[in-house]
């Protein structure tokens, strides 16, 4: 009985999370506001380091923002009495869900080999692949006796243009400074960036910011290439299948500007994407969540080859891409929700 509790909670504060995502995605205004534009801080285990991804990173994100949780850092009642902390009294744990892997191989086969990661409806003690267990997980603000320190490097606001420079620097992706618009031009494999005066102030941010949150979104791109993350072999610039790129882009520069802890500046060119993304969503948010993971191993190949990272980078399963779930998305995206 309380496995199926544990289910039935963990899928309601999924759906209520999608929900609420569509829902400030269809109420965007002319500012072009989406709720990553903020920034998704990820969060970490105390204990391990290890991130949480897909559906428990959303939860745990959430969290921080219903709560105001200064840092995104959990553990379980058990690990942070290891590490020498103590839970509050009355404090609430948040439930997630941990799939393991049956066997050594399987993670890496059930991620190269699967384009969605697994439905909440499809949670049960165990399957093909994985066995399930729920956790009950407590924000660090929840705690008496841990005093992880925040990393000087990352703590200007509202974005560190040292940092989002040096990125630039070691990611060592060619960069060519001219032209009207910015964009990845996968052939040639390089990045084009309108000159730095053709950037304007706008509301909360100057031109430069503006300026390296565009330079940070193309990387993004950048990563797609395949000799990086492969994603673009099957993501030709102005298809249905380029708007879920498009996704990745917009949340993967959301996680990274993030790391700096900054802010996105809204791109209004991006708005005529909107449409194409709440149509697929609508029928399917779990391509949400599959951007969020292809997004973060974007992130965190950038990460890997610049060693620019704010905590000690721990190994990270990466998201490869499925051709026939893009080939999903395209219909789901070009078709009517009625």
């Amino acid at each position: 009985m309380a496995y199926t509790n544990n289910i039935e909670s963990f899928k309601a504060s999924i759906e209520e999370i999608h929900d609420n995502l569509l829902k400030q995605m269809q109420s965007t205004n002319a500012d072009w506001q989406m709720p990553w534009h903020k920034g998704i801080p990820y969060a970490l285990n105390a204990k391990t380091g290890k991130h949480y991804g897909g559906n428990n990173l959303l939860i745990l994100w959430n969290q921080c923002l219903i709560n105001k949780y200064p840092n995104n850092r959990w553990a379980t009642l058990k690990q942070w009495n290891k590490i020498g902390a103590n839970v509050k009294k009355k404090a609430k744990g948040t439930l997630i869900c941990i799939a393991i892997p049956k066997g050594r191989r399987t993670r890496r086969d059930i991620q190269h080999a699967l384009f969605e990661p697994i439905r909440t409806s499809e949670i049960i003690r165990e399957n093909q692949f994985f066995r399930f267990k729920f956790r009950h997980v407590f924000n660090e603000s929840q705690v008496n006796g841990y005093y992880g320190s925040q990393p000087e490097l990352f703590s200007l606001n509202p974005i560190s243009l040292d940092i989002a420079k040096e990125l630039v620097l070691k990611s060592k992706a060619e960069i060519v400074i001219g032209g009207e618009s910015a964009c990845y031009r996968i052939y040639e494999d390089r990045i084009q960036m309108p000159e730095l005066g053709r950037f304007e102030d706008s509301e909360g941010y100057s031109k430069i910011e503006n300026y390296y949150s565009t330079l940070v979104h193309e990387l993004i791109h950048w990563t797609g290439h395949p000799t990086r993350c492969d994603r673009l072999r099957i993501a030709e610039f102005g298809s249905p299948a380029y708007a879920f790129e498009e996704l990745v882009a917009e949340i993967g520069s959301a996680l990274l500007v993030s790391q700096m802890k900054g802010t996105i500046v809204p791109r209004i060119s991006h708005a005529k994407y909107l449409n194409s993304w709440l149509r697929a969503l609508n029928s399917d948010f779990s391509y949400f969540v599959e951007a969020l993971e292809l997004s973060r191993t974007a992130v965190y190949y950038l990460n890997e080859k610049t060693g620019i990272y704010p905590y000690d980078l721990k190994h990270q399963h990466v998201r490869s891409v499925n051709e026939d779930r893009v080939a999903r998305w395209c219909e789901l995206s070009t078709t009517n929700n009625k």
